[in-house]
């Protein structure tokens, strides 16, 4: 007798356990196990396009970026970006000339993303490289450049912080601010006088789309 009610108790036991085990494995495949160095074997890419209202030499400028990033993990970005700008113009009375500031500038960037997987995050891009100001003539009758005898280099870093929207699951958008940093440079602007990096250092205020693998 004691042995028929202890073969279904033992069957009981053995098949609460397997739903048990089974249910616990099923819980860490839907939730991810977060650690510093993110799920194993993960590897993401996007690729992004921005637009930005900036201020350079004083006149209102816009710049448009683009970027590659691999994340190697989904809280951090590794990739190279790059941008141009281009100012409004400025009348030159003496010259008769409107005159363009011009260039661009790119290089490495990280970017340390905070709780990605929420819908609302943050992000903090760091861009290092370097990049290069000139200046573009024109007058009522043609459009000429003298960026070869004008042109000047620099070093520059540039930080920065977005509020990143999970749009889809290949798509994100995302609103933010950079600041520049580069290393001293000048030539003359018959416009404005002496341009150098205070002309250039300013923030950026930028729409990015992005488009990949998150």
């Amino acid at each position: 007798m004691k042995r028929i009610i202890l073969i279904p108790v033992m069957l009981f036991l053995l098949a609460s356990a397997s739903y048990s085990q089974e249910g616990e494995l099923q819980y860490y495949k839907d939730n991810d196990i977060k650690t510093l160095m993110g799920k194993e074997g993960y590897h993401g890419k996007y690729g992004s396009i921005s637009v930005g209202y900036s201020g350079i030499d004083s006149r209102q400028t816009i710049v448009f970026g683009q970027k590659i990033t691999w994340l190697p993990v989904r809280m951090l970005g590794i990739g190279m970006g790059f941008n141009e700008y281009i100012s409004e113009y400025r009348h030159d009375d003496l010259s008769g000339l409107d005159i363009f500031v011009m260039g661009g500038y790119g290089g490495m960037y990280i970017e340390p993303i905070v709780l990605p997987r929420w819908p609302v995050h943050a992000s903090f891009p760091l861009l290092m490289g370097f990049g290069g100001m000139s200046q573009m003539y024109s007058d009522d009758d043609f459009l000429f450049s003298n960026m070869f005898d004008e042109f000047q280099t620099f070093l520059i870093l540039e930080p920065g912080a977005e509020v990143e929207l999970n749009m889809t699951r290949s798509m994100r958008l995302s609103a933010g601010v950079t600041y520049r940093f580069t290393t001293p440079f000048a030539f003359s602007s018959p416009a404005s006088g002496d341009v150098d990096l205070e002309s250039l250092s300013s923030f950026t205020f930028k729409l990015v789309f992005k488009f990949g693998r998150f």
